[in-house]
């Protein structure tokens, strides 16, 4: 069997749009500028992303109507595995030893067989 790579998380900015809506619940379009400063190309993303179902999208009503962001439960999954990434990346995890979970899990055990 034949795997197809080529994945609309491949699309430009995907895997850190999703990354950064997993990590602050709900943004505001503008936010995504953190991650570029081409806005079109990245809310053109992010609207790839909603019409895939990972993200929704709703206006609010303010100062200004603003756009705002949000994970489905299957873009908090794929979310929360980008951000786990991320974190092993740029060394905020200690993949070497196992995450900071497994570790808890592990001092639990010790414990409780004590």
């Amino acid at each position: 069997m034949m795997t197809d790579y080529q994945s609309p998380l491949s699309s430009r900015y995907a895997v850190d749009i999703l990354a950064l809506v997993y990590e602050n619940e709900k943004i505001m379009a503008t936010d995504m500028l953190r991650i570029a400063k081409n806005y079109k190309t990245v809310i053109k993303t992010a609207d790839q992303l909603v019409e895939m179902g990972l993200m929704t999208m709703h206006l609010e009503a303010g100062r200004r109507l603003m756009k705002i962001y949000e994970l489905t439960p299957k873009g908090k999954a794929i979310g929360k595995r980008m951000s786990e990434c991320r974190e092993i990346y740029y060394g905020k995890l200690d993949f070497e030893e196992g995450t900071s979970s497994e570790k808890a899990e592990k001092k639990s055990k010790k414990r409780s067989k004590s």
